[in-house]
């Protein structure tokens, strides 16, 4: 036993939590696996959940939830698992493990939780049990795959799965409970208000990435002169162009991100939810977001509304990345094209794009009035953030190809 063992006395906070509820700490560690989906999103969502202790299943939770999103639909796994966990032993240590970076980065403090429903069922999982109990680990989707694989039998049957096993392995006919509507209190199963007993205590969470939150005191960082004529002129607009993370290299067409390109995804949506406030402060806060109808675009774009509370992001085909046989002029004429519509219709907005190199280069190609020719000078990498400025005719780049994990800090 070391001397620190030996000699603190300090009660630890799991041990305080169990204390306030006249419970002893039994010692025991249990991992909760979440997950959750939506078949459109929003659309026919489900969950799925279970309790292990070591490679023991002690509980399986998954419920149909009708028509929802994602996020509420993963939040709800979370909840589902929590409390089964704390079915079996209030007192125990309980690691939470999900392949949603949204949650397991607002849970544990590291991003905002803005919008209301999310906000909603965070509360009610941070109320089963005491915060010194529970902690969040993200882990790869391959390694969720139980987890997942009871949401999508909640989602196909339209039912309920409530087993709790004793300390045998549970046998391969699990209960299936199909048909008929999600019970009246599950947990915005169908986005209406939370039940009368809901904790609403909307802590709001640090942001992630180091950006600081409303109550520190640093001084905004310091940026160009404020006195540039963009600045003077009150229709002036702002495009944030964010650049999606990594993707396999597997020639698959239109391939989703690897887990690095959500963390990049993830650093750049807490870059865009501090713009206009503690980054950039003379621009205006962003309140409009479009992205590329590629995947990577969008799922970029998903985690920045969440993230920066910017609701659903518009597919925009004049974002599109370079089609086969598509020359630099026709990327041009239809980039050309978003940002008129953009100017008429956004004068004094920050807009956020979620878009790919190429057209990121050629908005930025466009703004400046360089020449197709030169569009390979600008360098976009992924994961980065570019802002460019457009007023009375004129346009200027503000930043060019800045790492997202640059400006707001560490990931992970």
């Amino acid at each position: 036993m070391s001397q620190a063992s030996l000699f603190d006395t300090e009660p630890t906070a799991a041990a305080e939590g169990t204390a306030e509820r006249g419970l002893a700490a039994s010692g025991r560690v249990l991992v909760v696996e979440a997950d959750g989906g939506s078949r459109g999103n929003p659309g026919p969502a489900g969950y799925g959940a279970l309790v292990r202790e070591g490679d023991t299943v002690l509980a399986e939770r998954a419920e149909y939830l009708g028509e929802c999103s994602n996020n509420v639909a993963e939040y709800s796994g979370l909840v589902a698992g929590l409390r089964a966990a704390a079915q079996i032993d209030p007192t125990a240590q309980v690691e939470v493990r999900m392949d949603s970076r949204l949650v397991v980065e607002q849970m544990s403090g590291r991003w905002k939780i803005k919008h209301a429903d999310m906000r909603r069922l965070a509360d009610e999982a941070r109320g089963i049990l005491p915060a010194g109990q529970v902690t969040y680990t993200w882990v790869p989707r391959a390694e969720n795959s139980a987890a997942d694989a009871l949401a999508n039998a909640a989602m196909d049957s339209r039912g309920t799965i409530t087993t709790t096993y004793s300390a045998d392995p549970p046998a391969a006919d699990s209960a299936l409970v199909t048909g008929g509507p999600p019970p009246a209190d599950s947990a915005l199963a169908t986005g209406g208000p939370p039940p009368a007993d809901s904790a609403l205590t909307a802590d709001s969470a640090l942001a992630h990435a180091g950006a600081p939150s409303d109550d520190d005191e640093e001084p905004p960082i310091p940026d160009v002169d404020t006195e540039a004529p963009s600045l003077a002129d009150p229709e002036a607009m702002t495009i944030v162009l964010v650049s999606p993370g990594w993707a396999p290299r597997d020639g698959e067409e239109d391939p989703e991100l690897t887990d690095e390109g959500l963390e990049l995804a993830g650093a750049a949506a807490a870059v865009v939810d501090t713009i206009g406030d503690t980054l950039w402060p003379h621009l205006a806060r962003p309140t409009m977001l479009l992205a590329s109808p590629l995947v990577r675009a969008q799922q970029t774009a998903e985690l920045i509304s969440e993230v920066a509370d910017l609701g659903l992001p518009t597919v925009d085909d004049d974002f599109a990345a370079t089609a086969p046989g598509e020359s630099r002029e026709d990327v041009a004429a239809r980039v050309t094209r978003a940002l008129e519509w953009l100017d008429e219709t956004c004068g004094g907005c920050t807009v956020v794009v979620a878009a790919h190199a190429d057209v990121i280069a050629a908005v930025i190609g466009t703004v400046v009035e360089a020449p197709t020719a030169a569009w390979d000078v600008f360098r976009i990498a992924p994961g980065t953030i570019s802002v460019v400025r457009r007023w009375s005719g004129r346009g200027e780049v503000h930043v060019m190809g800045c790492p997202a994990r640059l400006v707001g800090g560490p990931v992970g």
